[in-house]
């Protein structure tokens, strides 16, 4: 079954949000800021306005557990391996 357009630009737009906010967490990473809590709550709650299923869900909640749970390195690795996978499905929307 073909997804709406509507459906498809909407899930389009939170992806790059949370590239943004994914984008932001990594620099802050890397940078060794440890003013972590507000952009990690602002993808929770984008994460929580997905679908169980769906793939940038996913990725965030891996993202922001890797934050809240790992060294500031392996976190950093870990985020910016779910930006980068959600850059792919960025530039490959489904559609009909």
């Amino acid at each position: 079954m073909p997804v709406p357009l509507e459906q498809m630009i909407e899930e389009l737009s939170k992806a790059e949000q949370a590239h943004e906010l994914l984008s932001g967490v990594e620099r802050r990473l890397v940078g060794g800021d440890s003013e972590l809590e507000g952009p990690l709550r602002q993808l929770e709650q984008l994460a929580g306005s997905l679908p169980e299923p769906d793939t940038i869900r996913l990725l965030i909640e891996s993202a922001v557990g890797a934050a809240r749970t790992r060294s500031s390195i392996k976190a950093g690795s870990d985020v910016s391996r779910s930006r980068s996978a959600m850059e792919g499905e960025i530039s490959s929307p489904r559609g009909p």
